[in-house]
């Protein structure tokens, strides 16, 4: 009798503490590790493994993982990344890129994503969040996702205004003393803005700059779609992959200089 009471107290407890699922692994590519809530240490996430409330999912340096949500949702950790699955209409990605393929919801279940540098409101949409400090930025496929800041203000420049910056700058370093034809673009000074679909965002501190999709976008999402199909398998080595062709293809010097263009335009412009 003493037995049962106490297997029943262990079923009852072992229930209470059970956290949610909110989704389970789909495929696993490489090392990718998993820290449960309450636990200290890691353990190796396997293919239709649970995905619970509380569980912080990492990926290493050549290791990607998709998460379908209960919802019938698609996550895609890329290489590096890492996300807390707080609760199940709330995540937290603490860094790298992340694909979101969000089925559509209502306002209230919509899914709260928390970064480093904003909070994204999402309906249901596709779309990446690269939560890594140099590279911030948010890319929108399809849908409209909300940009809420977590401090101070954003100075949120739209790609239109960012046109007539830079032709300004353009001709200031013509060599021209000042350049008529344009005011001095002003951003605009917002704690929350919506993003629509076609655009990307980039954030540094709390200047975000609005730029069109492109060719790249389109590349990379067709990777991550492609990582949904059952069918896909990608090689150990990464650099043999799709993912490690299309990163050969990101030159960095390329994005060293377009970074060192804006600095020089800022500067320029006295911001």
């Amino acid at each position: 009798m003493k037995k049962m009471i106490l297997t029943l107290i262990f079923i009852l407890t072992t229930s209470l503490n059970a956290s949610a699922i909110v989704g389970s692994v789909s495929k696993v590519v490489g090392s990718v590790k998993v820290k449960n809530e309450g636990s200290f240490k890691k353990s190796k996430v396997k293919e239709k493994q649970k995905v619970r409330e509380g569980d912080l999912i990492t990926t290493s340096k050549k290791g990607r993982v998709v998460i379908k949500l209960v919802d019938g949702s698609d996550v895609v950790l890329d290489k590096s990344s890492s996300i807390h699955f707080s609760k199940n209409n709330s995540l937290e990605q603490k860094g790298g890129k992340i694909f979101y393929k969000i089925s559509s919801r209502d306002a209230k279940n919509s899914l709260k994503i928390k970064t480093p540098f904003a909070i994204i409101g999402i309906k249901g949409t596709t779309f990446t969040i690269n939560a890594d400090n140099d590279n911030a930025s948010v890319a929108l496929k399809e849908g409209r996702i909300g940009v809420t800041s977590i401090e101070e203000e954003f100075a949120l420049y739209r790609k239109e205004v960012l046109a007539k910056y830079n032709e300004y700058v353009t001709e200031q370093m013509k060599g021209f003393e000042k350049f008529k034809g344009v005011d001095k673009p002003e951003p605009e000074i917002t704690k929350e803005f919506d993003l629509e679909a076609g655009n990307v965002i980039s954030f540094s501190k709390n200047v975000v700059e609005e730029s069109a999709w492109d060719d790249k976008d389109d590349a990379e999402f067709d990777i991550y779609e492609k990582m949904l199909d059952s069918d896909f398998k990608e090689s150990k080595d990464t650099e043999d992959s799709e993912f490690g062709e299309f990163d050969s293809k990101l030159n960095s010097d390329e994005k060293a200089n377009k970074k060192r263009a804006i600095d020089a335009m800022r500067k320029n412009m006295d911001f």
